[in-house]
């Protein structure tokens, strides 16, 4: 069973979703999820994993909570949001994460081929695809070009591009 935060800063919060959350989720937006709720809630664990490696806005509002929000000091729309508030697009971000972890884990992206680049027919069909290096930025894991980004962009610490001066 998940430990939901629920805006207390809990020291053993887990998650920020239930796996009936996410369920309801994959729902709405089409997506694929494990059916059984310990894989569910794996993949929510795994989320909020890969969230404690964000930039966030502001601080932890207290230092024994497990997870990276509630937080302090968090500014939006010029507005300093409570500390107790865990905003609504970092529960559905976390759940966008664990929809991506899942796509990843079902499809990895180093078993993804290229695009058709020949295809014979003669007796037998001969179909080659292109190679994508490791290294060529098409094919990422999850975290961070996804959807949960999107949701997660105005409580990074950065968001958007930014011009380095040499």
């Amino acid at each position: 069973m998940l430990i939901i935060e629920d805006g207390t800063g809990k020291p053993d919060a887990e998650s920020f979703a239930t796996a009936a959350d996410l369920a309801s989720y994959a729902v709405k937006f089409g997506r694929t999820i494990p059916a059984d709720e310990p894989a569910q809630e794996a993949l929510l664990r795994r989320a909020a994993v890969q969230m404690m490696a964000l930039s966030w806005k502001g601080h932890k509002a207290t230092t024994g909570q497990a997870l990276p929000w509630p937080r302090r000091g968090v500014e939006l729309d010029g507005e300093i949001l409570p500390v107790t508030l865990i905003p609504a697009r970092i529960e559905y971000g976390q759940m966008a994460l664990a929809v991506e972890i899942h796509a990843d884990d079902i499809d990895p992206p180093s078993k993804r081929t290229g695009a058709v680049t020949r295809k014979r027919v003669e007796g037998a069909v001969d179909v080659q695809y292109a190679e994508i290096p490791n290294d060529s930025g098409y094919l990422l894991p999850a975290a961070p070009d996804r959807p949960s980004a999107t949701q997660f962009a105005d409580y990074l610490a950065r968001r958007g591009l930014y011009a380095v001066r040499a």
